[in-house]
């Protein structure tokens, strides 16, 4: 199984991990945002910098990811929501949902 991947992000002197790739990494690696979300490596859109330790992590994570045929799949959504006035509070209909009111 691959492991999912984090960018590095380095604020002055400090490094830490980042919430997803720019989209120059991206595009430096041969990926655009929608393929790269279909693969499940995340994107930040806000981010304009491009480290090159990123593109060769994320380089080798989707060698390995294509090799192993990784895609994530997006869950369905199991019921209908909830049809007429989602909120039934102190409306008729609520006082009569809660006991309030005799039917």
């Amino acid at each position: 199984m691959v492991r999912m991947i984090s960018p590095v992000v380095k604020r002055g002197t400090r490094v830490k991990t980042g919430k997803g790739f720019s989209i120059d990494e991206l595009r430096e690696v041969g990926l655009n945002v929608g393929e790269a979300r279909h693969l499940g490596v995340p994107v930040d859109q806000r981010r304009s910098t491009s480290y090159p330790e990123n593109v060769e992590s994320l380089r080798a994570w989707v060698e390995e990811a294509n090799r192993e045929g990784v895609r994530v799949s997006r869950t369905k959504q199991s019921s209908k929501g909830q049809r007429g006035r989602a909120y039934r509070g102190l409306t008729s209909s609520g006082k009569k949902m809660r006991g309030h009111r005799k039917p």
